[in-house]
Parts: structure tokens; C-alpha cells; sequence
């Protein structure tokens, strides 16, 4: 197993990969919400338009990607994870510790103060992954104090939940 930034002939199996693993939010959200957060609609066009503002790292097993995640330096305190996936048949193996810790690495080069990101309230599997990464849930509360009080200059998506984690 080895972790490195994906080149562009691999952003098909990517879009794979996400898109196989957005089908489990179909279990809780109406077919409505599922379409319009644009679940399942990865594809190679629009990784490619993402990298002008964020970057992409992967986990291989041999050649096949087993895990993704996308990411920016979103501001000079605040490291923002748009993106992370664990292939399916392959979760609960380490491959999401072994790419949060790479991410948290990362993190830290940048000098970020913490890491956030958002996932959906009802997304049981993901919010205790999290947690167990030593993430927190972020209240209004937390998002106005330092050094969270940059992550977000807009109210909170109702249906999810921010996370983070202060790294220095």
C-alpha cells in the first residue's frame, strides 16, 4: 500500500470510486436532495476543473486505488478535506486512518492550525470515523472562536455537520 498524488489517467477510476461510494447516501436522502448535491456525478471533466482549487491525494494497493481524498489550504489557518473515500470492499482495513494521518502531514507543511471538513448528519459511518480521528463536531459557537473562526463565512448546509481538528 503506498500514497501519492494521482496523475490524470487515473481520474477515471477515481470518479469510480467516488461514485460508488455517494450511492450509500441514496439510503438517506429523497432521490430530490440526492441529485441536487450532485451525488454520483464525478467524472475525469470535472477533477480536471478541480484542480485549480484543490489538490488530490490517493492510496494504491499495487496499481488500483483504494482510497481518495481532495483538499485545499482553504485560508492561512484552516485546511479544508472537500473529498474522502475509501473503496467499499476495503473499509474498516486502515486505509482511511492511513490517508487522514497522510492528510494531517500535509496539513502541518502548510502551517494550518486545523483541519475541517463536512459530512452529512444522518452519515452514521462517516461521523464515527471522524470522531475517531479526534475530530470534533463545530457549533455556531466554535465557529466564531480562534482558531475555527475563519472556516466559514456563511450559515451552516442544515443537513450536515462541520468538523474539525486543531493540529498545532
Amino acid at each position: 500500500m503506498h500514497i501519492r498524488k494521482p496523475s490524470r489517467s487515473d481520474y477515471k477510476e477515481i470518479a469510480g470510486l467516488i461514485n460508488e461510494a455517494a450511492e450509500i447516501y441514496r439510503t438517506i436522502h429523497i432521490d430530490k436532495i440526492f441529485d441536487e448535491v450532485g451525488y454520483g456525478t464525478e467524472n475525469v471533466d470535472s477533477l480536471i476543473k478541480g484542480e485549480k482549487n484543490r489538490e488530490y491525494l490517493c492510496v494504491y494497493d499495487k496499481e488500483e486505488i483504494i482510497g481518495y481524498a481532495s483538499f485545499r489550504l482553504k485560508n492561512s489557518q484552516t485546511f479544508w478535506i472537500s473529498m474522502f473515500y475509501v473503496k467499499k470492499k476495503r473499509q474498516k482495513s486502515g486505509i482511511g486512518t492511513f490517508l487522514m494521518k497522510e492528510l494531517e502531514k500535509i496539513a502541518k507543511k502548510h502551517q494550518a492550525l486545523v483541519i475541517v471538513l463536512e459530512t452529512d448528519k444522518k452519515a452514521t459511518w462517516a461521523i464515527e470515523f471522524y470522531k475517531k480521528m479526534g475530530f470534533k463536531i463545530l457549533f455556531d459557537e466554535n465557529l466564531s472562536e480562534f482558531p475555527f473562526d475563519k472556516v466559514i463565512n456563511k450559515p451552516q448546509v442544515v443537513f450536515k455537520y462541520i468538523f474539525g481538528k486543531k493540529i498545532r
